[in-house]
């Protein structure tokens, strides 16, 4: 013999579970946790992906050779001021940084 559901019972598991993530969500929301402070190294990693999409430019050959100067030069004021903003951890190192990573960014992604 089979056993089969009764009527209506999909549609109460379902409210059931509807009712229950409401209910989860609405207590993360009500009681908020605080945030993760950002790592003092995010900003390497972050030079570091920028520095690797730089040399996949490079080697694709979406860089060309006049601006590969350019290119070297946005590089290597990334790396400094990356190493700067470590080092100091300051407000404004930590802009100038970001900044510079933007720069090697977009000297190569337009």
């Amino acid at each position: 013999m089979s056993q089969q559901a009764l009527p209506g019972t999909t549609v109460i598991r379902r409210m059931s579970v509807l009712v229950l993530t409401t209910g989860l969500l609405a207590g993360c929301v009500a009681r908020p946790m605080e945030g993760v402070p950002p790592s003092p190294n995010a900003r390497l990693y972050a030079y570091l992906v920028a520095h690797g999409m730089a040399r996949g430019a490079l080697m694709g050959g979406r860089i060309t050779a006049q601006n590969v100067p350019k290119l070297i030069s946005l590089d290597h004021d990334a790396q400094k001021a990356v190493l700067n903003a470590m080092r100091l951890q300051t407000t404004s190192e930590n802009r100038k940084a970001d900044a510079a990573i933007a720069a090697l960014l977009t000297s190569f992604s337009s």
